[in-house]
């Protein structure tokens, strides 16, 4: 989104994403006619339902902050943890490497022994899984009052292609007005991001690159550099079409 921001402002010129987990939205289905489906309302009981459960699981969430720190403290200053956890990430060929060059995972650990980066790192956990309190509060607010009033933009969205959907049509949309060049890079072994999801981006954005590095898993720039580098040299030192 930073990238997208600042290339929409005309700062920058290419854009290099590395196995981005922004998820293009899906159109939505279209009816026998080829129009749009009309969004789907919510009863106004399904609304306040939804809302309360919402609210109550977000403040459910900051108020195991606490227990959450002391797991935190337990596993995430293990080198073990570390070097298990990326060997899960990177590629076939790469996992190895986690065990044998120490200083690669030791990278990952040793931000937390920075004091109070526990609380710190709760904090973001607990408001990526929740978006906030207040942000829940308000946000199912103006659903149930929509709900009540019987307006069109009260329809649920459940599902994980509708969640963050707006950020990504944001972020596609500052892309494509900005005119910056977009290489996407992403590696045929991840397993956190798929690489069908850059696939859609790539297709999503007029002109973008995607260039996939055989053997690489969610860090190509870390599992084979040279490779990287020559991939965003190439790139930016192509003329500009």
């Amino acid at each position: 989104i930073a990238a997208a921001t600042a290339a929409g402002a005309g700062d920058v010129d290419d854009v290099v994403l590395v196995a981005p987990a922004l998820v293009p939205p899906r159109a939505p289905p279209r009816t026998t006619t080829g129009e749009a489906n009309a969004p789907t309302r919510e009863s106004a009981a399904a609304a306040l339902i939804g809302a309360v459960g919402r609210f109550l699981t977000a403040a459910l969430a900051y108020a195991s902050a606490p227990f959450l720190k002391i797991v935190l403290r337990v596993f995430v200053r293990s080198a073990t943890f570390w070097r298990r956890g990326l060997a899960k990430a990177v590629g076939r060929a790469s996992a190895p490497k986690l065990f044998t060059d120490l200083a690669w995972a030791d990278g990952y650990r040793r931000p937390s022994c920075v004091r109070g980066w526990d609380d710190g790192m709760a904090r973001v956990v607990v408001a990526a899984c929740t978006g906030g309190v207040n942000d829940v509060w308000a946000n199912e607010s103006k659903r149930v009052a929509r709900a009540f009033e019987g307006a069109e933009g009260a329809e649920a969205v459940d599902s994980d292609d509708d969640r963050g959907a707006t950020d990504a049509v944001a972020t596609l949309d500052a892309l494509r007005a900005s005119g910056a060049r977009v290489l996407i890079v992403h590696g045929d072994e991840d397993s956190i991001v798929p690489l069908a999801n850059s696939r859609r981006l790539a297709a999503a954005l007029p002109g973008a690159r995607l260039a996939v590095m055989a053997g690489c898993g969610h860090m190509p720039h870390e599992e084979d550099p040279d490779a990287f580098v020559d991939l965003v040299e190439s790139f930016v030192e192509s003329p500009v079409s």
